[in-house]
């Protein structure tokens, strides 16, 4: 364990706003930030998972892959039925997990949805996140490789030295083994949440990535190739923004998000000139589950429960202010 605490070294989050115009330091953090993720990602995997020691104090891969979003949805009480012991040598079926965890969230969250229309609208867009991985996924990753990542890496987590040179990251019990395609540049790079970039924002933010992606090219020529080749990574990654595949994995590993990355993002792929239609909920939200009916129903009694158990909470705490 490192002392992170020094005079010279804080939180990038601390200078962000402040600094990010600054090429110089720009570039210094971009190069940084691809070499860690070149160096995590230089060895291909065998499956997904995270890192644990056995019994005999041997490394082995052989726990889940633990993301922040799923111990997020866990500690909401929100089941997500991937257990510790769980990997996966099959990409699409982690895929299927996360979507399940999507669908648990609405199922066990007491205020997942506000009533009926708010309900069938989510329920229609994850009906469609389950039809499009065939759109989005390549079929030649479906078994590896699989490469380490950060999957928690933002500016608090990552501490610089006045020129922004990295110097510690924290929080790396979030570091797993993910299908090589999900491997991408982070989304914080303008300062804008991930669900905000859109028109300007959408463009500052474009710049950005390309920037970031040519620094991560240069890196990546550094490196040993992968596959016989020298970008591998790089054109990954440039691939998934050009075919939209970056949004399809954040709107993946966000529920929150999802459904404004779907229609932000994913709906103008494939009909660009027509907004999502007013009509599509009431007909897709079908095929979410045969009992979405029912579901609606009991979600909608939770949610009055639980306003009223909350606002009763509150109540009991002026009491004794």
């Amino acid at each position: 364990m490192d002392y992170v605490g020094s005079s010279e070294v804080q939180m990038l989050s601390e200078t962000w706003d402040e600094d990010r115009g600054n090429q110089i330091k720009r570039t210094n953090l971009f190069r940084d930030i691809s070499r860690i993720m070149l160096s995590l990602s230089g060895t291909p995997l065998p499956c997904i998972g995270s890192w644990t020691l056995d019994p005999d104090g041997m490394l082995r891969l052989s726990n889940r892959p633990p993301t922040l979003r799923l111990h997020q949805l866990e500690n909401g009480g929100i089941p997500t039925n991937i257990n510790r012991k769980v990997t996966y040598s099959n990409a699409d079926l982690y895929y299927l997990d996360l979507l399940s965890c999507h669908d648990n969230r609405l199922r066990h969250q007491p205020d997942s949805l506000n009533d009926e229309e708010d309900g069938r609208a989510q329920m229609a867009r994850l009906a469609i996140m389950r039809a499009l991985p065939p759109q989005f996924l390549d079929r030649q990753f479906r078994h590896g490789p699989y490469m380490y990542q950060f999957t928690d890496m933002h500016p608090s987590n990552i501490f610089v030295d006045s020129q922004w040179h990295v110097k510690c990251v924290v929080d790396l019990e979030w570091a797993c083994s993910l299908p090589a395609e999900t491997l991408h540049l982070p989304y914080w790079l303008t300062g804008r949440p991930i669900d905000d970039l859109t028109g300007k924002n959408l463009n500052t933010f474009s710049q950005a990535y390309e920037e970031l992606s040519g620094v991560f090219e240069e890196e990546e020529r550094l490196f040993p190739p992968i596959e016989n080749s020298y970008a591998y990574r790089t054109n990954l990654m440039r691939k998934g923004w050009r075919t939209g595949t970056f949004w399809y994995f954040q709107a993946l590993n966000s529920p929150k998000r999802l459904f404004n990355l779907f229609h932000q993002h994913i709906h103008p792929i494939f009909n660009s000139s027509h907004p999502v239609s007013s009509e599509l909920p009431q007909v897709v939200s079908n095929y979410w589950a045969a009992d979405m009916e029912k579901m609606i129903d009991a979600k909608i009694r939770d949610k009055k429960e639980y306003g009223k158990a909350l606002r009763q909470r509150f109540a009991c705490a002026a009491e004794h202010i």
